[in-house]
């Protein structure tokens, strides 16, 4: 602009040499100068005016831009996938080999001080107590089922919590054993939880089998303890369980003539109710080594005159990033309600008796190498004993 301001001034300057020679035409320059001197004054103050303007419009951070939603706050996600395979090998069958993905995702978000719900989804079938999906079926697509879904209320001003929905297993398993519960189990009803100082107790009523026309069969039950530590950081804990499950003498199986080997009568029912008593105990040992736990626990079902016991011995060894464990286990037909024992152990169910040997070892934090090897025999109490040998490598990874 400028440019045009000297350009204009040599063009006046001519202009005026120009009318001392033809004083009849000085009216007109004088005119024509105070216009041009009037156009480079606004072209001036508009140059000014568009270089605010730039300088104004410069992107300026807002709390708006850098806080985050409310919507999300305090959400929480989480999911994993693990990649199985595993070998076979049964008494008077042909050696088996398969591979196996299991995956879950699931969400916690706060509604309120004291609330929260959580959803969750994983791949697997109907199954109660598997989450696994085999590969191989024409490479078909697999499913995804309704894995959690539930509402979490801590009692305010007290040590009470209580849930409500399809949610985590909240009964304690020392070891991480599967002699009454399987892993993946995800009980469905309401379970109260209380945790104060030393002491712990835990109820639930959960839904078995809900019948239009028929008794239902309900889980009640629950489990009371201590857990506290000792001098050196020695860890122990130690409870009592009882679980009931109601009309469960003569109902039908859930699982037709098989029943994941618990016995059946005539008809076709269970032979037995399953009201059982449970006692548990787990002590963890910091060594030079690293952190040794003991663990055991034995069952007994009251509603059977024989059969009617179990029980598990085991140990683990967590050394930096390497973990051991062993595991001896002897579970009786009617000792348990076989349809949510541990579906690894002799294949599924009870009627059996053995060992498990573990290892692992962690790449990072979120991922993790593990082998697991069943040596057991089933069909010990009924049918035709069989040995039952069982090798699974697993690669999981953890977000």
């Amino acid at each position: 602009m400028r440019l045009g301001i000297i350009v204009a001034s040599m063009f006046m300057g001519s202009v005026a040499s120009y009318a001392q020679a033809d004083a009849t035409q000085e009216a007109t320059i004088e005119a024509l100068q105070a216009q041009l001197m009037e156009l480079a004054a606004r072209l001036d103050a508009f140059e000014k005016e568009k270089t605010q303007t730039i300088i104004s419009s410069a992107p300026v951070a807002s709390a708006k831009t850098t806080t985050p939603k409310k919507a999300l706050e305090g959400l929480k996600i989480k999911g994993d996938f693990r990649f199985r395979q595993e070998s076979f090998d049964i008494d008077g069958r042909p050696d088996r080999h398969r591979s196996r993905v299991r995956s879950r995702v699931a969400m916690v978000a706060p509604v309120s001080q004291d609330i929260s719900v959580g959803f969750g989804l994983a791949s697997g079938s109907s199954d109660p107590t598997s989450t696994n999906q085999t590969l191989g079926s024409v490479s078909s697509t697999k499913s995804i089922n309704l894995d959690l879904a539930y509402v979490n209320w801590n009692v305010p001003n007290s040590d009470v919590s209580v849930q409500a929905g399809k949610f985590k297993n909240p009964l304690k398993r020392v070891g991480g054993t599967g002699l009454l519960w399987d892993g993946d189990l995800r009980p469905e009803g309401i379970n109260v939880s209380y945790k104060k100082g030393s002491l712990f107790a835990t109820g639930l009523g959960s839904w078995i089998d809900e019948n239009r026309g028929d008794s239902d069969l309900i889980l009640l039950g629950g489990q009371a303890g201590s857990s506290f530590k000792l001098a050196n950081n020695v860890s122990v804990l130690f409870g009592l369980g009882y679980y009931n499950i109601t009309a469960s003498e003569g109902a039908d199986s859930l699982f037709g003539n098989a029943a994941n080997n618990n016995r059946l009568d005539a008809n076709g029912g269970y032979l037995n109710g399953f009201q059982s008593i449970e006692g548990f105990a787990e002590i963890g040992i910091p060594s030079d080594l690293g952190k040794v736990t003991l663990f055991a626990d034995y069952v007994q079902n009251l509603d059977a005159d024989d059969f009617d016991t179990g029980y598990t011995l085991g140990a683990k060894l967590k050394a930096n990033k390497w973990s051991f464990g062993w595991e001896y286990r002897d579970l009786e037909a009617d000792a348990v309600f076989a349809a949510f024992a541990d579906s690894d152990f002799i294949g599924g169910g009870t009627d059996g008796e053995g060992h498990i040997l573990q290892t692992g070892y962690a790449l990072s934090k979120k991922i993790k190498l593990s082998g697991t090897l069943f040596l057991n025999d089933r069909n010990v109490d009924f049918g035709t004993e069989e040995s039952f040998k069982r090798l699974m490598l697993d690669i999981s990874f953890k977000h």
